[in-house]
């Protein structure tokens, strides 16, 4: 019976950190997502003229999951919004679980929700230059320690679900 048990707490510590390993691979594909978004919008608000739900909207559509879910959750709006950065930030928060992303790719995306639409275009423009800016950093990081991370994380998972066993028994 303990070895049952025992086989069982290994399982489930080592798919923990296969699972933790695979959000560590993801990550550089949403943060990529998120820098083509910013990109859209920055064509559709200043070349386009586009409105921030037409722009929404449009991401929507053109966007692959999950970044397209926030959008499209953003989008369900129907009632004026007066206030487009609680909007973006609830918003946020309630689709952030499905991203692989981190604490500081939250904070630039929150940062930019800001100032989305609170000023004049080239203002604007500026402000989702900066945010792709920070984007790229975040990404050249994930990128440099992807492959370091995901056997850190596969090795605890496995190494947890052994000192938990020894403990045990």
């Amino acid at each position: 019976m303990e070895w049952i048990g025992a086989v069982l707490i290994l399982t489930v510590t080592t798919l923990a950190g296969f699972d933790i390993a695979a959000r560590f691979k993801q990550r550089p594909g949403h943060i990529r997502q998120w820098k083509n978004a910013l990109q859209m919008i920055e064509a559709e608000m200043v070349y386009g003229q586009s409105s921030l739900w037409e722009v929404c909207e449009n991401l929507a559509r053109h966007l692959p999951p999950p970044t397209s879910q926030f959008f499209e959750e953003i989008n369900q709006v129907q009632e004026p919004c007066s206030d487009f950065a609680s909007l973006w930030e609830a918003r946020l928060k309630k689709h952030w679980s499905s991203n692989a992303m981190g604490k500081s790719e939250w904070e630039i995306l929150l940062q930019f929700g800001r100032t989305l639409g609170q000023h004049d275009l080239e203002q604007q423009q500026k402000q989702i230059q900066l945010a792709l800016h920070h984007l790229d950093r975040e990404l050249q990081e994930s990128l440099d320690g992807v492959d370091q991370y995901q056997r850190m994380a596969r090795g605890m998972g496995v190494l947890s679900g052994l000192l938990v066993i020894i403990l045990i028994i």
